[in-house]
């Protein structure tokens, strides 16, 4: 029975820099779980296995519904490449000898925001999971079910030749409701989207979020420093973190306790949006960028 992690990385290289950074927390963390990278582009690194080249579709997340299905694991951890390991997890792959599946919910409930995908033959108490971290057993079922999650996500893009952005976690839903799947629901430390709101009981362990496709050291470090101060239950949200506190004298009061707080970007927005608008004047050219911005025709 073999583990092991997998990533997919198309469309943008500038995802293969973040791979780097996530796949070397992942070996420090776990340095004996194997590795392998489905990629567009090329990858050259002593931390992966297996490097296997791929022809990308025009939906990157469509992509990652595609080639989880080629990993070369018994038991598979597929993580996105916007994340960094704190710490190892053996007992994830743990879950799979009772369950066929992990994940934990997406912290939104819900991410379709524009109600591209209704689906209201499922109840709003089945929310959606959020698939940057996923545990995945092979068997026959579960290539019946992810086959069905890229078959419901290609149907809506050959509907929608528009492509309106959608991600592939609209798909994922039904397809796991419909399915006979038996699947383990994460607490947020295994997949702390730490830049948004969550709750967390224990140490986090695997950070998700990028600015600008970047997973900066020192700011990923002043996150982990705070996140993991304390170990009680405690909420985040942008960036500050607090913990209950009791009060008073035979009657207790519960108040909000300050953990600390990290800051939730890498660096001053006005030096990100700068560098943001460079960036666009380089791929648009600058008279295409004023006239997106004035509106001019």
């Amino acid at each position: 029975m073999t583990n092991g992690a997998v990533y997919v990385i198309t469309q943008d290289e500038h995802y293969v820099g973040l791979l780097l950074t996530s796949a070397a927390s992942l070996k420090r963390a776990m340095p004996d779980l194997p590795i392998s990278v489905f990629s567009q582009f090329p990858v050259e690194s002593p931390l992966f296995d297996k490097v296997v080249r791929v022809e990308p579709t025009e939906d990157g997340f469509y992509d990652k519904t595609r080639w989880i299905q080629e990993s070369p694991y018994d038991r598979t951890l597929f993580i996105d490449a916007d994340t960094y390991v704190v710490e190892a997890f053996p007992e994830l792959f743990r879950l799979l000898d009772r369950f066929d599946c992990a994940a934990t919910h997406e912290e939104y409930v819900n991410s379709d925001w524009f109600n591209r995908y209704p689906r209201n033959d499922i109840p709003a108490s089945f929310p959606e999971f959020n698939t940057g971290v996923l545990l995945l057993k092979r068997s026959e079922k579960m290539n019946r079910f992810l086959q069905e999650w890229g078959s419901l996500y290609r149907a809506f893009l050959t509907e929608n030749p528009q492509r309106p952005w959608v991600g592939d976690q609209l798909f994922f839903r039904p397809a796991v409701y419909y399915s006979d799947l038996r699947i383990a629901t994460l607490t947020r430390e295994y997949n702390c989207k730490f830049r948004g709101q969550g709750y967390l009981n224990g140490n986090v362990k695997i950070l998700h979020g990028h600015v600008n496709l970047e997973l900066r050291d020192s700011h990923i470090r002043q996150a982990i420093d705070v996140l993991n101060r304390s170990k009680r239950p405690r909420v985040y949200i942008a960036g500050k973190v607090f913990e209950q506190k009791l009060t008073g004298r035979l009657i207790s009061r519960r108040k909000a306790h300050k953990v600390g707080s990290f800051p939730e970007l890498p660096e001053s927005i006005i030096v990100l949006r700068a560098r943001r608008l460079k960036e666009i004047i380089q791929e648009r050219g600058l008279r295409k960028t004023l006239a997106r911005v004035f509106g001019i025709k």
